[in-house]
């Protein structure tokens, strides 16, 4: 059963580093795994009396009883599985859970999970990671803007979360996190940025709801004691930093996903660029804010909307032209992308492509897909690249082999650099600088000249990579990272 409670992704992980663990046949709970991968993977779902449930991927509900036995096989929500959350007072990150119903503590030592202790020891203290992916958007409910890199300090004013300055990543250590922004400097509790990692850029998360409103979400905590907020007077002067002990709707964030944003390269090899008024056109070769669009992915129909800066979105006219007009989200707005390596055909709700006139007007009137109707698409919010599969993250397989290739199953990651070619194709670098190579079908960052990849955005902050021997990289469940498959399919498919 699914709720519209508050919901986190994590781990469960106890002193000795191993997971609570969900086994694929009768429910069956262990605690040997060492990575974060699906069986290890539980939502936790938070009330507004902040206690939580936690289900693993199955839908079924973590319970205890009275005797201490604890098992995941509810489909309801009921009384056994409703846990308090205490975050541990010597700043390690831990926290503990305690049943509400019985006021035992989950416990986990000895391959067994328990919950019998009516005390806080080393066994009832869990790291929990989240199992969401790092880079993320921060946003404020109470200011309604969004957090992002100005100059040398994080500043809340962005209504949308435009560019590259607005992502963050979030890097875990044992239970702390640190903050890192765009240009890969870590905020300090006191607002400014460094380029290390030191004291005082290391943060606890906790799962918090601020009553009045009832606000759920995310807090972080300093060394001392103080929550992370947003301090200052106005909209454009309200800046980053740890300033009080106690929580409101200013110390709590939501940490969302950051949606591609893009430049549409027409057949003309100018940019779609919004015109006076709210026509668009193909006739720039700028990237100002005017060029570039934001593409949001909606599950039910499989299909995009294409939003400005000012949050107006394309649709098609009675008259067939492409407009940026709507306020909102309706049938008309949304568009289908058809990829043919590399470039893409876009379909309008009228079920026409979308193709260019000769003075460069935006128009959806083919049946068919010519030379007008063929586009590039440029990704221009992702200078770094971190990649998430079914299995975990991609990341070098072992720092001890002859030649570094990637892992797809790493419970940490990789942080990749991303870099434009020519014609629509990305070239790629690992962490220690070198290009991506291709060697028969093995990815290795060994180069020293780029070859050219091509990434096609496949769903909500969803891409699929087509490499140079015209495959789709696929990573299986050893950890497999190679280009070997022909169509696309879920292997296929890394959360970026």
């Amino acid at each position: 059963m699914s709720t519209n409670r508050f919901s986190w992704p994590a781990g469960l992980q106890n002193s000795a580093f191993n997971f609570i663990t969900s086994e694929d046949f009768g429910y069956e709970l262990t605690i040997l795994g060492t990575g974060l991968n699906r069986k290890q993977i539980w939502t936790l779902e938070l009330n507004h009396d902040e206690t939580v449930y936690m289900k693993n991927r199955f839908e079924r509900y973590l319970t205890v009883d009275k005797f201490g036995a604890v098992k995941c096989e509810s489909e309801e929500l009921i009384d056994d599985g409703k846990f308090n959350i205490e975050f541990s007072p010597d700043g390690s990150g831990r926290w503990a859970f305690k049943s509400e119903k019985y006021g035992t503590y989950l416990g986990g030592n000895d391959q067994k999970v328990v919950c019998l202790s009516r005390k806080v020891s080393e066994n009832e203290l869990w790291y929990v990671p989240m199992a969401r992916h790092p880079q993320i958007v921060l946003g404020n409910k109470r200011r309604k803007r969004y957090f992002g890199l100005v100059g040398n300090e994080v500043i809340c004013q962005d209504r949308i979360p435009w560019g590259q300055h607005s992502i963050f990543t979030l890097e875990y250590h044992l239970g702390k996190y640190l903050i890192k922004t765009s240009d890969n400097r870590y905020l300090r509790k006191d607002g400014t940025l460094t380029e290390s990692k030191e004291p005082g850029t290391y943060f606890t998360l906790e799962l918090r709801v601020n009553s009045e409103p009832k606000l759920e979400g995310i807090a972080f905590r300093d060394d001392e004691g103080k929550y992370l907020g947003g301090v200052g007077i106005g909209s454009q002067s309200v800046t980053l930093k740890t300033d009080r002990k106690t929580i409101t709707d200013e110390e709590i964030f939501q940490l969302e996903e950051s949606n591609p944003q893009v430049v549409f390269v027409a057949p003309n090899e100018n940019n779609v660029s919004i015109q006076t008024g709210f026509g668009l056109s193909a006739s720039t070769d700028q990237e100002s804010k005017k060029e570039i669009f934001q593409i949001e992915f909606d599950n039910d129909t499989n299909k995009w909307y294409i939003i400005t800066s000012e949050y107006k979105f394309w649709s098609v006219s009675p008259s067939n032209k492409i407009e940026a007009t709507s306020t909102s989200r309706n049938p008309d707005c949304l568009f289908q992308f058809e990829w043919l390596c590399g470039t893409v055909a876009v379909i309008a709700a009228n079920g026409k492509y979308v193709g260019i006139q000769p003075n460069g007007q935006m128009t959806a009137k083919s049946d068919g897909i010519g030379a007008k109707e063929i586009f590039r698409i440029k990704l221009i919010n992702r200078q770094m690249l971190i990649l998430k599969g079914d299995y975990g993250y991609v990341g070098k397989k072992s720092s001890s082999s002859k030649e570094p290739v990637y892992s797809c199953n790493k419970s940490m990651y990789d942080v990749l650099e991303l870099e434009h070619g020519d014609k629509g194709v990305y070239y790629i670098k690992g962490d220690n600088g070198k290009y991506w190579n291709l060697k028969n079908t093995t990815i290795s960052p060994t180069g020293t000249d780029p070859e050219p990849f091509i990434l096609e955005f496949m769903g909500h902050c969803l891409l699929a990579i087509l490499a140079p021997n015209t495959k789709y990289i696929n990573g299986e469940k050893s950890g497999g990272f190679e280009a070997t498959t022909q169509v696309i399919q879920k292997s296929c498919l890394w959360r970026f």
